[in-house]
Parts: structure tokens; C-alpha cells; sequence
């Protein structure tokens, strides 16, 4: 615990700890670059990854279905024209959506809640994959359009909600120190003889 000038003693602030980022968000030092890359390239790896896969599959699915060789040629021209179009709307609608400024804790509490829901969604969408052969490669490219608006963002909205946060309880600490502070004395009567 520090003190102030008048004997008040202060507090140190520190940084709340942000999902996958800890509290390297902080001063945004080289591990703080190497998670936030590393992280990136794992997601961009198993999106790519997924996209392999489901192009893989959608061939084959259209080989079974007995398309001839000829039309398949143009539903491949029409799918990447669509997987283009995706992509590029996946961006530019994540880009532009309003960002909720999360606090730590809602970050946190968002981190939970998604690895929830993504355990839940790969069991129960196996079927779905089926149903939706057709248009699979443009999903993937819509999900990889979605996921690299915020990968290639210079701060992540958890980051902007910690750093609010952040300054936010240094400003309440500071009030408060301000606070403790004995006043000065306000005339000559109060400086000789003390506050009655």
C-alpha cells in the first residue's frame, strides 16, 4: 500500500484478467501480441480447416446426387460467387454492428455461456449438416467473414470494457483519496490554533 504527500494511504489499481488475453491487455507487450496471434491462427486454422471439410463433402455430395460432370461446373462457379459474397458480407455486417462494451466479469460470463452453447450445437447439428449440403461452403466463408472483423480489430470490445473499467475504479480511488485528505486550514486563527 502506497501513501500520498499527506500520509493518505492509496491503493495500487490493478487490471481485471479478459479471456484469453489475462491482463496482458494491459500494458499490450509482446505476450499480449503472442496470445492474441496464436489465438487468431487457431481460429483461422479450424476454419479453414472446416472449410476443407465441407467443400470435401459438398463435392461428394454432388458426385452421389449424380450431377452431371458439366453442370457441376457451373453450381462450383455459382457456389464460389456465393462463398465470395458471403465472406465479404460476414465482414462488413460484424464491422458494423454495434459492440456492446462488456466489463470484465460480463466478459467472462459471455466466455462461459459460448463454450456452453458451442458443446451443445456440435452435438445436436449433425443432421442439420445434411439438410444444409447445398450451401454449406458459403456458410463457412459467411462464419470466416464474421470471425476475422474482430481478429483484425485493434481492440477487441472485452479490451475497451476492461480498460473503461479500469479507469473508471482508479478515478473512484483517487475520489476517494481526495476525500481522506485533511482540508487546509481556511484562516490565520484555524493555522495557529487548530480547527474548533
Amino acid at each position: 500500500m502506497k501513501s500520498t504527500a499527506d500520509g493518505v494511504p492509496t491503493e495500487q489499481v490493478e487490471p481485471e484478467a479478459i479471456p484469453r488475453l489475462g491482463t496482458t491487455w494491459f500494458d499490450r507487450g509482446a505476450g499480449y501480441w503472442l496470445r492474441r496471434i496464436a489465438h487468431g491462427c487457431f481460429q483461422l486454422a479450424l476454419l479453414l480447416f472446416a472449410g476443407l471439410v465441407v467443400t470435401a463433402f459438398y463435392a461428394g455430395f454432388w458426385e452421389a446426387v449424380g450431377v452431371p460432370r458439366s453442370a457441376r461446373t457451373a453450381v462450383y462457379a455459382v457456389t464460389a460467387v456465393a462463398c465470395l459474397l458471403s465472406l465479404v458480407a460476414g465482414f462488413v455486417r460484424t464491422r458494423r454492428a454495434p459492440v456492446e462494451i462488456p466489463t470484465p466479469e460480463q466478459a467472462w460470463r459471455e466466455h462461459r455461456s459460448r463454450q456452453r452453447r458451442n458443446a451443445a450445437s456440435a452435438v445436436g447439428g449433425r443432421w442439420t449438416l445434411l439438410l444444409l449440403a447445398p450451401v454449406l461452403p458459403a456458410i463457412v466463408a459467411w462464419a470466416i467473414g464474421t470471425w476475422a472483423a474482430p481478429a483484425l480489430a485493434r481492440r477487441t470490445a472485452a479490451e475497451i470494457g476492461a480498460r473503461q473499467d479500469y479507469e473508471r475504479r482508479v478515478r473512484e480511488q483517487e475520489d476517494r483519496a481526495e476525500a481522506a485528505r485533511p482540508l487546509p486550514p481556511r484562516n490565520r486563527a484555524e493555522r495557529r490554533h487548530g480547527r474548533r
